[in-house]
């Protein structure tokens, strides 16, 4: 007779890490981590599996993420797992809370005055050396217990609920079953998640493809904003967050690299600041599969690498892309953007860029999805961020705790 899980754990980075950890530490429960890449302590890279976002990642932890995670899940639940999650971190290192710098009074009107809003972004800063001690006394945690199996480098097929349970078929021809799941592929398996959320008919909206460019130019160019790492917007518009003195890098999926940022070891240090245009498109029911659709075919006229081009080249009809009739709208997002930042009409931007959200689906507020026993946690609830992604994990553990 095979084993029946407790609870299975499908995404085993800072979602599914943190979640594991929770029931390890307070519950009893057996449990089974599913990961398409490596064990603890063997990952190296973000599709590697365990804690795999976060060592290649910038490192910062975004405060604003616990205030938006309060829209989902209500402030006193955002609140006990953002506290938990802290004294985790206090096991680690003497943590600080960087205060966000705000933009220079004439910017900050000048932004008003242009039709924007914009937000400060505190954060904690993470370098390499507190990631890896984080990661290790995690899993060293779970060592502590046997309550936790792992179904590392494999790639789950078919999740189904049968009799109750939820029966979960690998690449490897193997089976699992388990009472109750906490999904959380992340930011890597937003196409798994749409798949997933499909076969269970519960995706309540995918109209919204989230589509830009990364934007890059010396951070001299922007002194006016006072190196603040703000995020700007207006309408359907997203800018930000500024990011600076650090590096535009390919981030690898399985089929094509994003545009992403790092700056938390000296060999990405730069005089440039980055930050993401991104606008919410509209592509009625196929939002996410159209978000797939134009990263690959770009990556794809780019010769398989994150392009870099001028913005002057799109404007006038020159760039790679110009031939793509979706991102027609960057040229008034572009326009939209000079208003705000002048100076910057000579800078460059970055593509791929695409904010990998599955489509929405109804969770409750104890992240339960409308499948009865499934929990969701990470980018998989719409909610983007590693705080957000550990605090979500946390919640999850609680309320599955709670019975």
């Amino acid at each position: 007779m095979s084993t029946i899980y407790d609870v299975g754990i499908v995404g085993m980075g800072v979602a599914g890490s943190f979640a594991a950890y929770r029931l390890a530490k307070e519950s009893k429960l057996k449990i089974i981590g599913f990961d398409i890449g490596r064990p603890p302590q063997k990952r190296r890279r973000a599709l590697e599996g365990f804690f795999g976002c976060l060592p290649s990642s910038d490192g910062k932890l975004y405060i604003n993420d616990t205030n938006k995670l309060t829209k989902l899940v209500g402030s006193k639940k955002a609140k006990a797992a953002n506290n938990y999650f802290n004294k985790i971190l206090n096991n680690i290192y003497n943590y600080k809370i960087t205060k966000d710098k705000d933009v220079l009074v004439g910017t900050s009107k000048k932004i008003i005055k242009n039709g924007f809003n914009y937000f400060l972004n505190d954060y904690i800063q993470m370098y390499p050396k507190e990631i890896h001690a984080l990661s290790k006394f995690v899993s060293d945690e779970y060592d502590k217990h046997n309550t936790i199996q792992y179904a590392f480098d494999t790639e789950i097929c078919q999740i189904l609920k049968q009799n109750g349970n939820f029966v979960i078929h690998t690449t490897d021809k193997q089976e699992f079953k388990c009472k109750k799941i906490i999904f959380g592929p992340g930011r890597i398996g937003w196409r798994f998640a749409n798949n997933i959320f499909k076969h269970f008919g519960i995706i309540e909206n995918n109209d919204i493809a989230k589509i830009g460019v990364r934007v890059e130019c010396n951070s001299s160019l922007l002194k006016e904003y006072n190196k603040s790492n703000c995020t700007i917007l207006k309408d359907k518009l997203e800018i930000g967050p500024l990011s600076w003195n650090g590096t535009v890098i390919p981030e690898d999926h399985i089929d094509v690299a994003l545009s992403s940022f790092r700056s938390n070891e000296n060999r990405w240090k730069s005089d440039k600041v980055s930050f993401n245009l991104i606008s919410d498109e509209i592509f009625p029911d196929r939002g996410a599969e159209e978000a797939d659709r134009l990263s690959k075919l770009t990556f794809i006229l780019t010769n398989d690498r994150v392009l870099k081009e001028k913005i002057s080249l799109f404007l006038n009809n020159k760039s790679k892309i110009s031939i793509i009739s979706e991102f027609s709208f960057l040229k008034e997002a572009f326009n939209e953007l000079f208003t705000i930042m002048p100076t910057i009409e000579n800078a460059s931007f970055h593509i791929p860029t695409i904010i990998t959200n599955p489509p929405k689906i109804n969770i409750g507020d104890n992240l339960e999805s409308d499948i009865s026993g499934m929990y969701i946690v990470g980018e998989s609830t719409g909610v983007s961020g590693i705080l957000a992604a550990a605090e979500t994990g946390i919640i999850a553990a609680n309320e599955i705790i709670k019975g």
